[in-house]
């Protein structure tokens, strides 16, 4: 039984952290994925684990059977798997309360949707202390069980960390990641439930198939892409004027914007006033690094105004480029070179004086980063 136990507790452990991160990429598009937020998520975390230490203790010792266990953590990946469901509600109400500039709804819909984490981190937090119980069958070698058991469950933790964050959410999306997340948890009790459990996978298995759907409303305008990579929600859309828009996370700012007049047109913000610098620094053949690339919108208006000027694209997201081309128009310009990487680490590569001019574009509304 104990090895079937430990098969539970890895489980678990890596549920409990692919459901924490991708619980955050869920709230992402809507409320950001700022400092805040994730102090929130980690410490609602933190929180809803304590209270399944504390239950799953209790528990344990009112039912001490495997099969009390399993029926919990069957619970448990049922919650996980209903989180993209049943919070599309609450982030209707925070997509409206952006829009009308509603403080109260914004909290309430946040509140909300950090108590559907409640019950499956709960769930899954009964599951180190209840599964000691059971495994331990001599004092003696108590220590021993307790070890092995919560190193299991914190190596589950580091694959389901890993695995959610750099390959599942960017390959099938957040929705897909908990349903998958989800099953593989169910399928971590069919030892211990036999038929009922597989009727539960065999049901988690179905919701694979269900299509995501659109992740946020474009409020009025037409949504041309959407997207999530390992650093961001990424959403495009064109807007009722014409204009291509790009928006990342909670979508407060425009991080690109391709004019309905076209690439070179010039876009009536911030970007139009960064086409001073090579009058600044006395030609118009050099080079210019943008940091913070995104769509492209500063070597579009390049390629129009500064023909000559040779622009660096940087950014850290590769899906961002990607976008770009697709629905940005970016490579319009024919001098531009675009760079996948951490802004800082590329600019201390650069030899000194081979650049005539910076922009620093890389921010996350609505600050600037402090490390940059």
């Amino acid at each position: 039984m104990n090895r079937r136990l430990g098969v539970l507790v890895f489980f678990a452990g890596g549920g409990t952290l692919a459901a924490e991160l991708a619980g955050a990429r869920l709230l992402a598009p809507f409320f950001g994925a700022s400092n805040i937020v994730w102090a929130n998520v980690i410490g609602l975390t933190l929180i809803y684990l304590s209270l399944g230490y504390w239950l799953g203790g209790k528990l344990a010792d009112r039912y001490p059977t495997p099969r009390a266990l399993s029926l919990v953590v069957l619970v448990g990946a049922a919650a996980v798997a209903a989180l993209p469901f049943v919070t599309r509600p609450f982030f209707s109400v925070a997509t409206d309360a952006f829009v009308d500039l509603s403080a109260g709804a914004l909290v309430g819909s946040f509140i909300g949707a950090m108590l559907m984490f409640a019950v499956p981190l709960t769930a899954l937090g009964c599951v180190a202390p209840w599964a000691i119980r059971l495994a331990v069958t001599d004092l003696a070698t108590a220590g021993a069980v307790a070890g092995r058991l919560y190193a299991l469950s914190t190596l589950g933790s580091i694959v389901g960390t890993f695995a959610s964050s750099l390959a599942l959410i960017p390959l099938i999306g957040t929705q897909r990641t908990m349903l998958l997340s989800a099953l593989a948890i169910a399928l971590s009790t069919v030892p211990f439930l036999g038929r009922r459990a597989l009727a539960a996978v065999a049901a988690l298995a179905l919701l694979l198939l269900v299509p995501p759907g659109q992740i946020k409303s474009g409020q009025g305008d037409v949504v041309l892409f959407e997207g999530e990579s390992p650093y961001q929600y990424v959403q495009v859309s064109r807007q009722a004027d014409g204009d291509v828009v790009m928006h990342l996370n909670e979508g407060w700012a425009v991080h690109s914007l391709l004019p309905r007049g076209g690439p070179t047109a010039l876009t009536g913000g911030y970007w139009d006033s960064l086409l001073v610098l090579p009058l600044l620094y006395g030609r118009t053949d050099g080079r210019v690094a943008v940091l913070g690339n995104a769509g492209g919108t500063i070597s579009n208006l390049y390629g129009g105004a500064w023909p000559e000027t040779h622009v660096d694209g940087v950014d850290i997201d590769p899906l961002l480029a990607d976008v770009g081309r697709r629905y940005m128009a970016m490579g319009s310009n024919r001098l531009l070179e675009t760079h996948t990487a951490d802004a800082r680490f590329w600019l201390t590569a650069q030899d000194e004086g081979s650049l005539d001019g910076i922009v620093v574009d890389a921010y996350r509304q609505p600050y600037i980063p402090f490390h940059l």
